[in-house]
């Protein structure tokens, strides 16, 4: 498994911190068939993931299996992954959104966001999400040396 926390958290903070103050980030990497946290702008969106990787569902694990895009406008209504869900309930989170991006043949990983308001983030948000995570991608690919 990789072990990049000080940069992958540096960049879980880096992408709440272009989000806005209403948007945590986090980030978890998935090597063959094991999940791993790998760093959050905030501890709530840490114990999210931490069930997500401990339970291996949640959107962020459904992002990575389909390498698509999950968005969750509204938690509370959306009766998917339990234990994902009341973790994010009782943080206090309202919205959610996972973004995959392909890192080499048996490495993905997944940028979490998560909001205490209801459906924040439009089209061009999570564009721009996505195209910082495909750059967080490349510089684990370069890590790696793949």
């Amino acid at each position: 498994m990789i072990q990049e926390p000080d940069a992958l958290a540096a960049a879980a903070r880096g992408a709440a911190e272009r989000l806005g103050p209403d948007t945590f980030c986090s980030i978890v990497l998935r090597s063959g068939e094991q999940l791993a946290y790998a760093g959050s702008s905030d501890e709530r969106a840490e114990r999210c993931d931490r069930v997500e990787v401990e339970t291996g569902d949640g959107p962020c694990v459904t992002s990575l299996q389909h390498m698509a895009g999950v968005l969750v406008p509204e938690i509370s209504g959306d009766p998917r992954w339990p234990a994902w869900r009341a973790a994010a309930l009782d943080a206090g989170f309202r919205s959610a959104a996972a973004l995959p991006a392909y890192v080499d043949e048996t490495t993905r990983l997944a940028l979490n966001l998560y909001s205490d308001d209801v459906d924040p983030w439009d089209e061009a948000r999570l564009a721009g999400m996505d195209e910082y995570l495909q750059e967080i991608a490349e510089v684990v690919r370069t890590t790696l040396g793949t």
